[in-house]
């Protein structure tokens, strides 16, 4: 190996390991489930770039007598099952999208299957480009699948997917570099040098979004315990922004063929704490409560306050019927838990009464509609604290200019007063 390919690859290796040690150091400091999968992945994906560069025989000549083709054969494959099946969870699509569940489960299963096809190859005595050619096709398949999660997150409305895209695209030009690599072709040092960039790019992106996603997380579970003071609500989308957040959400589904669910959650006693001797009492509640759906829909679905005492949300693109029902019956059990209103030792508990106004829009609706629909919803909330199950639901009609004869106080869907 030439001085220069040889700075090339220990450059990479030493952003590598960099990352390792910060991640080695996220997890002693704040161990969970979350920052231990993304050490676990790092260290894998990360030694088997260095392997497959190279760099440890040119260092140390004595690591030539060693037969590394069985590692190389299944490292490769093991990894992107692994990268595959976090990205899943990292995106959310593997427990809301339909499409990716089902590439998702045979993806991974070929990927590990895979990797006990080619370690058989190796056992059979099949020569090493072979098992590396055929290694680096069953890994070309991973980075397509991966690239599919990437884009169809993006499509139903994550806009930090696109650096996602971004990250898949680096991964592409790493697995192809690092294979030829390992296959012994010379594709000169500008190539490597490509390659490695595209090796430091790719974890950089992930890590840099994984920790993104975490810390978003992390502050959604301390706003929905109470622990984060009120901030008026501003993150939440009102008004006129809101009703462009749920045009976007029925455009999207209109696109994709898709039904759309709109739903309106009333909270009927947000000022029962008046003479309270808490600071803002509402806005704590307000800022608990969406954090609280914010959870249980999601981050590509739009949550939204119409008025202080109604939250909006819209779930775009509904491929299975059975998940709309879920997250309704889980906002209306997760919200009617307790709020602390207040710092300690001030705090109040607040028991919040709820009810959910749903209406299912079915696919080919236009997003001109978005005003009437969330009026709808938010009628149909209203009553629905009169209803023994707190929930009403009603089917958009396509055609909205028709009357609505669904019960006389449905006939107008004219903003409630409040």
């Amino acid at each position: 190996m030439q001085v220069l390919e040889m700075a090339i690859w220990s450059a990479m290796a030493g952003v590598l390991v960099t990352l390792t040690v910060a991640a080695t150091f996220d997890v002693a400091t704040r161990p969970s489930l979350s920052s231990a999968r993304s050490w676990l992945s790092l260290v894998l994906t990360g030694g088997a770039c260095i392997l497959m560069s190279g760099l440890p025989e040119a260092l140390w000549p004595s690591w030539n007598e060693i037969n590394w083709l069985p590692l190389k054969a299944t490292i490769g494959p093991l990894c992107g099952a692994l990268a595959m099946t976090y990205l899943g969870l990292w995106s959310g699509l593997r427990s809301e999208d339909l499409l990716v569940r089902r590439v998702m489960g045979p993806g991974a299963s070929f990927l590990v299957g895979g990797t006990f096809l080619l370690l058989g190859l190796v056992v059979a005595g099949l020569p090493a480009d072979t098992v590396l050619l055929l290694t680096g096709a069953v890994n070309s398949l991973a980075v397509l699948m991966g690239v599919l999660i990437a884009v169809r997150s993006v499509t139903l409305g994550d806009q930090l997917s696109r650096w996602m895209v971004l990250a898949c695209l680096c991964l592409a030009q790493m697995t192809a570099g690092l294979y030829a690599k390992g296959l012994g072709m010379d594709m000169g040092n500008a190539y490597w040098t490509l390659t490695a960039c595209a090796t430091v790019g790719y974890f950089t992106t992930v890590v840099v979004l994984v920790r993104q996603r975490s810390r978003h997380f992390r502050h959604l579970r301390r706003q929905a315990a109470g622990q984060v003071p009120a901030m008026a609500s501003a993150s939440l989308p009102v008004g006129a922004h809101l009703v462009a957040r749920v045009e976007d959400a029925l455009w999207r589904s209109q696109r994709m063929g898709r039904p759309c669910l709109v739903a309106a959650v009333s909270v009927s006693n947000l000022y029962a704490y008046r003479e309270s001797p808490v600071m803002n009492p509402e806005g704590d509640i307000l800022v608990a409560l969406s954090a609280r759906i914010r959870q249980l829909v999601g981050f590509r679905n739009v949550v939204g306050l119409y008025h202080q005492r109604c939250f909006v949300l819209a779930l775009s693109a509904v491929q299975d019927p059975t998940r709309a029902e879920l997250v309704t019956e889980r906002v209306l059990r997760e919200l009617r838990m307790s709020v602390s209103v207040g710092p300690d030792p001030l705090s109040l508990p607040f028991q919040p009464e709820v009810a959910i106004g749903v209406v299912d829009v079915p696919a080919g609706t236009d997003e001109s509609a978005a005003v009437r629909i969330i009026n709808l919803a938010e009628q149909l909330a209203l009553h629905a604290h009169d209803e023994p199950e707190r929930v009403l639901r009603r089917t958009w009609v396509l055609r909205p200019q028709a009357p609505v004869a669904l019960s006389p106080w449905l006939a107008e869907t004219q903003p409630a007063s409040l």
